[in-house]
């Protein structure tokens, strides 16, 4: 397999992996929502930084994604 393809589909992994990483994240923010009367402070907190840490990680992604194309440019 040609070096282009082999960059061309880890971009897609990791487009696939921001996409799950977007989609738990989402399903957090509602369950929270959903759930807020009910959880106790120590439970708010934890899930408010399972979510901050799951944005991060769909920020770090994208700046990898964005590296990998920026690499295809040099090819």
């Amino acid at each position: 397999m040609a070096k282009i393809d082999e960059v061309k589909e880890f971009i897609g992994y990791l487009k696939v992996l921001i996409g799950i990483a977007i989609a738990v994240a989402l399903s957090l923010m509602v369950w929270i929502f959903n759930h807020y009367d009910s959880l106790s402070s120590f439970d708010k907190s934890i899930s408010f930084f399972a979510f901050i840490f799951d944005l991060l990680l769909v920020v770090l992604l994208n700046k990898k994604i964005i590296k990998q194309i920026k690499s295809l440019g040099d090819m």
